[in-house]
């Protein structure tokens, strides 16, 4: 919980209000539908009713339950921006404008002085507290014991669907209360896409394995990709060893004071060199943490300065349509020499 981070966010005669379910979540430890609102030194939790015992848990947040229809005498008639007015008055909001879509943003800004707060949250949000680092470091050790799973179910005839399942289950077992995000498995053709959805393809001989996975637990996400050759020779061994390299050194780039730009150049200057650069067709890297996705950058345009304790992908790729695809990916922390959190077969 860091309520106590609101008040940095808190302007003169301003209202904090925080959206979305990670912003909730990174500041209360609340998960679900509301509203985080700070004013004159008191955080309210505002919920929809059926939320509301839950929330009650969460220590040192006044909860304040509303309902479209009234329910009892404690619970507010009326809607989330209706109760949010009657807490803040004419005051100007503070808010995640990233967290607030077309239709609340109208309503909002038709009864409040708005000013956007984004950038301020990620950045709070991007370098991690030692709390923050171990909980990562518990989801690295569910996936990493996913992962070592991987080489016994490699087998012939298995399905991209049937593995993802496995490994789906090998980070529940291991702790996980869930996945960051769906598992990517990929057999050659198919791993020329980044984002490959998995599908009933059968493993057969001389195909390229890529795994995309990342287990989430106690809140906070990991990311890590691994690529199996099961024929070590032509094409896709030199394409493998490229992309190892790229990512070998743009780890070796990472420390405090760098921007994210340099770190994704350090990769791609390998990869262009080796002839393949039209085919790293995403950015190096990016923040983890609450979400799988997060600030800073690791692009070819990022100005993000990378500062001690932020953790960030390293993931090189190259895809060639119709053939196969080769992604290696580490999650790592921030230090004056990077923190590799490793999982298994990052040479296989």
């Amino acid at each position: 919980m860091r309520l106590h981070k609101l008040e940095l966010l808190k302007g003169e005669e301003e209202c904090v209000v925080i959206l979305g379910e990670p912003n909730l979540f990174y500041f209360s430890g609340y998960r679900g539908v509301g509203a985080l609102v700070y004013t004159d030194g008191n955080p309210y939790l505002l919920v929809p009713i059926l939320e509301r015992n839950r929330s009650m848990t969460i220590k040192g947040l006044q909860v304040k339950a509303y309902s479209t229809y009234r329910v009892d005498e404690e619970a507010y008639v009326g809607t989330l921006d209706d109760l949010i007015f009657r807490i803040c008055g004419e005051r100007r909001l503070a808010v995640d404008l990233n967290w607030v879509n077309t239709s609340t943003y109208i309503r909002i800004s038709s009864k409040f002085k708005l000013r956007d707060a984004s950038q301020e949250i990620l950045g709070m949000r991007a370098v991690k507290e030692e709390e923050e680092i171990e909980r990562i470091k518990r989801s690295w050790k569910s996936t990493a014991k996913a992962v070592e799973s991987l080489r016994e179910n490699l087998v012939e005839g298995i399905t991209e669907t049937e593995l993802a399942g496995l490994l789906d289950w090998g980070m529940r077992k291991a702790g996980a209360e869930d996945y960051a995000f769906p598992t990517i498995v990929a057999f050659s053709e198919n791993s020329a896409f980044p984002h490959h959805v998995p599908t009933g393809r059968k493993l057969r001989p001389g195909d390229n394995v890529v795994v995309d996975l990342g287990a989430k637990v106690d809140g906070y996400c990991f990311d890590s990709t691994r690529s199996f050759l099961t024929e070590r020779a032509g094409e896709v061994l030199k394409v493998f060893e490229v992309v190892l390299q790229a990512q070998a050194e743009a780890i070796d780039v990472v420390r405090p004071g760098v921007t994210g730009s340099e770190v994704d150049m350090a990769a791609r200057r390998v990869i262009e060199r080796s002839g393949y650069g039209k085919h790293f067709i995403h950015s190096t890297g990016h923040g983890v943490g609450v979400e799988v996705h997060e600030s800073p950058a690791i692009s070819p345009t990022s100005k993000d300065e990378l500062k001690e304790n932020m953790v960030i992908t390293v993931e090189p790729g190259i895809y060639i349509p119709g053939k196969f695809g080769i992604r290696v990916e580490d999650t790592l922390i921030v230090k004056r020499k990077a923190e590799v959190l490793d999982t298994p077969f990052k040479f296989a």
